[in-house]
Order: structure tokens, then sequence, then C-alpha cells
């Protein structure tokens, strides 16, 4: 059975990511289970996710000297069925923090190689590859916080049987060749170029990443709600962040660059003031949901713009826009 390469990349960028998006959820359950200070888990997740991000810049250099990518893109799939099991078995948090950085760096991985073989067709293309992969995070969230409130977390090696099932079925399935000339010669100045892009997803990530894993702890901690109305508020954001990925490719075509960063980050700065100024349920989730909104109208716009400038490089251009400038932000937030 032959599979389009974008098809893949927009399932495998929905599913991966919904594995990913658990650890902020269940964050509140680690610290009771493993007793450790809020500190401590919010500082990991924080660093494990930079250093998976960072690592994204290797992964793209990699992917693009290869032509085939059936073999890279099951393992994936093994990996994170593997660390999700693992993290429900865990009986003490250094376990867990073996299986959360397994997961994480094989979704990092996973990022510039969907996102090439996603750019082998179109922009548009890539940004309903964003769009998968934050609907899949969208629906991770509110999922997990129900499946351990009313399961457990021991009980998340059901979850990763599916992953299991279908890395297996993959290996029957062909998926064609990148059908980009590879440039063979390297020069840092490709990156440079880059740089206007990768401040703006630098300062973009380092917000997002300070309010989404802290969202869950100050909805519980501070505010006494339940721990579902956490899941619930980054699950609404983040759908709402699946429409903001397709509109900011077509915002910026007509607008431009500059304008729209302009109205993502004012946005960005309202609604943050907002939600920490009221307790009222109507007015967190409005707040919300206008963030993350206006955080994602950049996501697949920032993407398409650095695999246009590096049309021959497309996995090392999603990197940099991707995982490298996510890692700055998130080394960033963790010290803050």
């Amino acid at each position: 059975m032959i599979v389009s390469l974008t098809h893949m990349s927009v399932i495998s960028h929905f599913l991966l990511d919904f594995l990913v998006s658990f650890f902020n959820p269940i964050g509140p359950y680690l610290i009771t289970k493993f007793g450790i200070e809020i500190r401590v888990l919010t500082t990991f997740l924080t660093l494990s996710a930079a250093f998976s991000s960072l690592m994204q810049v290797l992964f793209g250099f990699w992917f693009d000297k290869v032509h085939s990518t059936k073999s890279y893109l099951i393992t994936m799939y093994f990996l994170e069925a593997f660390g999700i099991a693992l993290l429900g078995f865990s009986t003490n948090f250094w376990v867990a923090l073996i299986a959360v950085l397994i997961i994480r760096l094989a979704n990092s991985a996973f990022h510039p190689l969907g996102a090439a073989m996603a750019g082998e067709s179109s922009g548009r293309s890539v940004a309903i590859f964003s769009i998968a992969g934050t609907l899949g995070a969208a629906i991770g969230p509110v999922f997990i916080s129900f499946y351990v409130s009313r399961l457990s977390i021991e009980a998340l090696w059901i979850v990763s049987i599916p992953f299991l099932v279908i890395g297996i079925y993959m290996l029957g399935t062909k998926l064609p060749l990148k059908a980009v000339k590879l440039n063979p010669k390297f020069s840092f100045k490709e990156i440079f170029v880059l740089i206007p892009i990768l401040f703006v997803v630098t300062t973009r990530s380092f917000i997002m990443s300070i309010v989404h894993t802290y969202t869950p702890i100050y909805i519980t901690s501070i505010l006494n709600y339940h721990i579902t109305l956490s899941g619930m508020l980054i699950t609404s954001g983040m759908i709402a962040g699946v429409f903001a990925n397709y509109l900011g490719v077509l915002l910026m075509e007509k607008i431009g660059a500059k304008k729209q960063d302009l109205i993502a980050f004012l946005g960005m700065a309202i609604s943050i003031i907002i939600f920490l100024s009221t307790k009222s349920i109507f007015l967190l989730f409005l707040s919300f949901i206008t963030f993350d909104f206006c955080g994602f109208l950049l996501m697949s716009a920032n993407i398409v713009q650095a695999q246009k400038i590096l049309p021959t490089r497309k996995a090392l251009a999603s990197s940099v826009s991707m995982g490298f400038a996510w890692s700055i932000g998130d080394f960033t937030a963790s010290g803050y």
C-alpha cells in the first residue's frame, strides 16, 4: 500500500503530538505521586522540552540527507509508545524523567522530518501539517486529564497499544522518495538568513512555555479548581490554535509578517493580563483561548517562510524555525 508523504506527515503529527501533550496536565499527579516540589517538575518539563527541541537542528540536518523516511518514522512511533508505557510503570521520579525524555526526543526528531515531508507539496500542506499537530496537542490534555482521573497513571500502557499497532501496520506501507534535489554543500550563512524568524519564534516559545507549564498548577493550586478544568482550558486554547495555524498563513500573505507579528504579540499580552486578573471561569476560558489563538497565528507562517528561504533544506529550515527557536525559548523559560 502506497501512502503519500503529506498524508503520512499529517496523520503522524496528530498522533505523536497527542502523546507528548500529556505532561503538563498530569503534572499535579506526578507531584503528588513522587512527592516532589512544583519547581522541580516545572523546571524539568521546560528543560527537557528545550533540550529535545534543540536536537531538532541535528535531526533536521540528518533528514535532509536521506531519501527514504519510513524506518525513521516507524522508530518514532515505537519510541513514543514505549515512553508513555514506561511513564505509567515508573516507580520513582528518575524513571519518569527518562520516560518523558524518550518521548520528547522521539517527538523532536519527527518534527523536521514531518515538516519536510509536508513541504514536498505546498505551503498550505505545511499549514495542514501544523494544524494536525495542534489538534493532537489540543485533544491530548483533556483526554489524559479525564483518563488519569477515571483510571490511573499506571494504566498509561493501554494508551501505547494503538501506537504500536500503527507502527507495525506501517511496515507494510510504501512511502515515495523525497522529490527535492539535495544540496551537498552546507554553509552556516544559510542559517543566518533565518535569524529574524528565529527571534520571533523564540520570543513566542518563551511566553507560551511559561503559560502552558504553569496554567494547570495555577488553576488547581491557586484558584482551587479541579484538574479537569485546566485540561479543558489547554484543550480549548489548542483548538483555537488549529484555526489560527491556517489563518496565519493566509494573513501573512495579505498583510505581511511584521504586521502579523504585532497583532499576535499584542493579543497575547492583553489576554494573559486578563487571565491573571480574574477568577471567572468564562473570562479564564476567553482570555486563554485568545492567548493561544494569537500565539499559534505565527506557527505555520514561520515554517512556510523558512522553507521558502531554504527550499533545498526543508528539514533543516523547519528545525531552525521550530526546534532551535523553541529550545532557546524553553531554556530561557526554565531559567525564568
